[in-house]
């Protein structure tokens, strides 16, 4: 009888024990904001909503990588067919190249902070949207014959670069505080080109920068 209390004993102090290191183990990641996280491996933000640190992960966008802390986002589309609808994350600077022939189809920045776009193949890029919520800063860059669709940006800068035959279809930057839109003469590298007011018209816009620092 002896015997059996000092095994019960034993084994309620091990259950003890083990109960001890699990508390400790999930108490290390409850959290009330991102500093709650640092130094967890791997690294972790807070999901604050449930009082948790989750595992730091890139938005699924993000094929070549991210920097969650500084909001940017690299996105390849480097075979045909690789991208579908292209969209930068919400609030993200995104680099986003479509290096091949009908890599991409639309791409959508308009929730971003900030985009460069790279079409460099053979009707590599659909519609280039730039235009919504986010009011986007965009450098737009079409350089394959036939690389981008219509193009469309919001109220900052927009640069858009159509080296390409047939490069760009139309170009709408009317309400941009600042335009620069290049297309070469002698190949009908854009379609219609709207630009602000005040901006040099012909080939392209040019010549007008209202945009804040």
């Amino acid at each position: 009888m002896r015997t059996a209390v000092t095994v019960i004993v034993f084994t309620l102090g091990v259950v003890g024990a083990v109960s001890c290191l699990v508390d400790r183990r999930s108490g290390e990641f409850t959290c009330s904001n991102d500093a709650d996280c640092a130094g967890l491996d791997p690294p972790r933000t807070c999901d604050v909503g449930a009082g948790f640190c989750i595992p730091d992960e890139c938005p699924s966008q993000c094929n070549g990588g991210c920097n969650k802390a500084n909001k940017t986002c690299t996105i390849n589309c480097a075979s045909s067919g690789s991208c579908n609808d292209v969209d930068c994350p919400d609030d993200y600077t995104c680099m986003i190249s479509c290096n091949a022939p009908n890599a991409c189809d639309r791409v959508h920045c308009g929730d971003s902070k900030e985009c460069t776009i790279n079409c460099t193949a053979t009707n590599a890029c659909g519609d280039v949207d730039c235009g919504g919520p986010g009011d986007p800063k965009c450098t737009i860059n079409c350089t394959g014959n036939g690389a981008c669709g219509d193009i469309t940006c919001d109220e900052r800068a927009c640069s858009v670069q159509c080296t390409g035959p047939n490069a760009c279809g139309d170009i709408n930057c009317a309400d941009s505080c600042g335009c620069t839109a290049t297309c070469p003469n002698g190949n009908g590298s854009c379609g219609a080109v709207t630009c602000p007011a005040g901006c040099t018209q012909g080939t392209g816009c040019g010549g007008c920068n209202t945009c804040s620092p």
